[in-house]
C-alpha cells in the first residue's frame, strides 16, 4: 500500500508517493531526473519497501507536481523543495537515492544539508561538468523537428537510454509522456531544460571530499548519456565510497536491471544502517 499526495512547499505543490510510510525510522527518498518522474522507480520500490519506508518525489516541473518558470526549477531549488517536503512529513533525515538530475540534487543536499542525509546513492547521475546533455539543450531552441520538446522527444530519449528495450513497457512509457501530453507540455519541458547549468554541480567539487556519510555510485555499464567514467570520478572524490558497474544496462539502469540495482541499494542501506541485508 502507498499514499500519493501533493505536499504544499510554499509556492508550489510537490507530488509524492509514500510506500510503507509507517516504518519512518529508516526512510529512503528517491529522486528522478529529466524527463522522467517517480515512476522511474516502479521496478525498484517493491524490493525496498519490504524493509524501508520509501518516498518517491516528483520534482517541480515534472510528473504531477506543479509547473514553474526555469528560474524555479534549478537543482539547488529542487533540493530546497525536497527539504520542505521532509519538513512537512516530519522526517528529520533520510537515505537519498538520485538518478540523472536527482544525482546532482543528492550531492547538493549532502554538501548544503549534511544533517538531513543518512547516506546517499547516485545512479547514472549528473556531476562535475558532464551535463546538461546536448540532447536536453537542443529543446531550448529547436532548429529541427527532432528537437521539438514534445512527447515524441521524451519517448526517443528514453528508448535510446535503455539497454533492454522490452523493459520500457508501453505502460511505463505512458507514465513518463502523459504529464507532458498537454497544450502547455512543450513549453513546460523547455522550461525544465532552461533551468539546467553544469555550475550547479561543478561548484560543489571543492566540497565533495568533505562528505562523510556512506556513499555508493552505481553506473550502467553501457550508459551512453553519462559514461561510467563520471561515476569513477565521484568515487575518487568521496572518501570511503563504493563504485559499482551495473552490467548490461544503460542510462536507465533501474529499468534495465531492476533486481541488480535493487540488490545494490539494499546492500548499501544494510551497510549504512548496520543492519542485516535481509
Amino acid at each position: 500500500m502507498h499514499a500519493e499526495q501533493k505536499i504544499n512547499i510554499g509556492k508550489y505543490m510537490m507530488n509524492t508517493r509514500f510506500f510503507n510510510e509507517n516504518n519512518c525510522s529508516e526512510v529512503v527518498v528517491l529522486v528522478h531526473g529529466i524527463p522522467t518522474n517517480s515512476h522511474l522507480w516502479d521496478y525498484i520500490i517493491p524490493f525496498l519497501s519490504k524493509k524501508y519506508a520509501v518516498l518517491a518525489v516528483e520534482l517541480i516541473g515534472y510528473g504531477h507536481s506543479d509547473r514553474g518558470p526555469y528560474v524555479d526549477l534549478t537543482l539547488p531549488k529542487q533540493a530546497e523543495y525536497i527539504t520542505s517536503v521532509l519538513d512537512q512529513l516530519n522526517i528529520p533525515c533520510a537515505h537519498f537515492v538520485g538518478h540523472d538530475l536527482g544525482g546532482g540534487i543528492v550531492q547538493i543536499l549532502a554538501v548544503t544539508k549534511p544533517e538531513r542525509i543518512k547516506s546517499l546513492v547516485v545512479i547514472d547521475g549528473v556531476c562535475f561538468s558532464n551535463w546538461p546533455l546536448p540532447k536536453v539543450v537542443s529543446i531550448r531552441y529547436p532548429v529541427a523537428e527532432e528537437f521539438v520538446p514534445n512527447t515524441l522527444f521524451i519517448e526517443r530519449m528514453l528508448r535510446e537510454g535503455v539497454y533492454h528495450p522490452s523493459m520500457l513497457t508501453p505502460e511505463l512509457l505512458k507514465h513518463f509522456t502523459l504529464p507532458f501530453a498537454t497544450p502547455t507540455g512543450p513549453e513546460e519541458l523547455q522550461q525544465a531544460s532552461l533551468a539546467l547549468n553544469h555550475h550547479q554541480t561543478e561548484d560543489l567539487v571543492p566540497y565533495l571530499g568533505k562528505i562523510t556519510c556512506p556513499a555508493t555510485f552505481l553506473w550502467g555499464q553501457h550508459d551512453r548519456y553519462l559514461v561510467p567514467y563520471w561515476g569513477l570520478l565521484l568515487h575518487k572524490a568521496l572518501p570511503n565510497s563504493v563504485f559499482k558497474l551495473i552490467p548490461n544496462a544503460s542510462h536507465y539502469s533501474m529499468i534495465d536491471q531492476p533486481s541488480i540495482v535493487a540488490n545494490e541499494l539494499l546492500n548499501h542501506l544494510a551497510r549504512s544502517t548496520n543492519q542485516p541485508l535481509y
